[in-house]
């Protein structure tokens, strides 16, 4: 009949944030009268996007808004009575860099540099870092909901601290690295003391 109202819009297809794009509707009973009427759009998920690297076997993250950009390795100088885990200080587009060694910070054994190998330059207290890593495989975007505390680790408590969470993932680890606690404040000023004294181009 001419009175009878269109059927209800069918749901599309999901898009990548997991947000229908169609309002799906319902109907209420005909006897009561009523027409379709629509149903609550689901809440907006928080996310969070990470880019995803490797150093030795284990996999990390960092949030990429904290990631400035992500080079091949650079000619280093080496710097004297550096903290072992500084690989040294680099020269990008005229400004000077230390450059931290993950692999040495992390107490694992060091290996000869890969054409996979990648600096990841970040901001850290206000200082421009680089973060030497064995490759950079992906970005995901994760809900924030899905990031748990990072575990505490037997005899290394400190250990925890370099950590922001932990993700799950598909049968995948992933340890989300906490800027602010992988350097203590006594590196951190030795780092900017680096970066102020060596302005001399050089190579290893």
């Amino acid at each position: 009949m001419s009175g009878e109202r269109p059927p209800a819009p069918s749901v599309a297809g999901l898009p990548a944030a997991g947000v229908p794009s169609v309002i799906a509707t319902e109907r209420t009973d005909p006897m009561g009268g009523g027409g379709a009427r629509p149903r609550p759009a689901p809440a907006a998920v928080d996310v969070i996007q990470l880019v995803v690297f490797r150093v030795g076997a284990e996999e990390y993250a960092l949030d990429i808004l904290r990631i400035k950009e992500i080079i091949n390795p650079l000619r280093v100088t080496l710097v004297p009575k550096a903290p072992r885990f500084i690989e040294g200080v680099v020269e990008l587009r005229g400004t000077i860099l230390p450059v931290v060694d993950l692999r040495k910070r992390f107490d694992l054994p060091p290996t000869p540099m890969t054409r996979r190998s990648k600096y990841v330059i970040v901001g850290t207290h206000g200082r421009v870092v680089g973060l030497i890593v064995d490759a950079v495989s992906e970005t995901l975007r994760v809900p924030r909901a899905d990031l748990k505390p990072p575990p505490a680790f037997v005899g290394e408590a400190v250990a925890s601290d370099y950590f922001l969470g932990v993700c799950y993932l598909k049968g995948r680890i992933l340890f989300l690295l906490n800027l602010e606690t992988i350097l203590t404040s006594q590196e951190r000023i030795h780092l900017g003391g680096l970066a102020a004294e060596r302005r001399d181009p050089g190579s290893r």
